[in-house]
């Protein structure tokens, strides 16, 4: 098996559509986040960190798109003010290897304070209709 990692010029579709952004703001890195397609019901999210593409079989052509990821778990933290949908997760510390085909849609999760490395995060669920119905089920 051939595994190579995924740059903005791979032709994964993938690459293009999620990235590692640098700030120019705050000087750190931002790395995108995706809503994914797990067995347990509900909404899951995770922050992409790496794209690699996976050759199995150089015969049969066979690719297979995986990212390395962490995931986000469900807040214990409670805001002052709550509001309707309000959904706050925790990053996890654990990296994990996840099936690009497991990728729903792309999310927008921020920071609950300014502090670096913050893990927990707010769900924006305003951005669309399509993440504001996903997020209110």
């Amino acid at each position: 098996m051939c595994i190579t990692r995924c740059r903005t010029t791979c032709s994964s579709p993938f690459a293009s559509a999620t990235r590692r952004r640098r700030s120019v703001s705050h000087l750190r890195s931002r790395y995108d986040c995706v809503i994914v397609n797990m067995t347990e019901p509900g909404l899951h999210f995770a922050r992409l960190r790496a794209l690699f593409r996976c050759n199995c079989n150089r015969n049969s052509g066979r690719k297979l798109d995986v990212a390395l990821v962490r995931m986000f778990s469900q807040s214990r933290w409670k805001p002052r003010t709550r509001w309707a949908g309000c959904q706050i997760r925790d990053e996890d510390q654990e990296f994990s290897f996840l099936s690009m085909e497991h990728v729903v849609r792309g999310a927008l999760m921020t920071p609950v304070s300014g502090a670096a490395n913050e893990a927990t995060h707010f769900l924006v669920d305003t951005l669309d209709a399509d993440i504001f119905l996903r997020a209110d089920q």
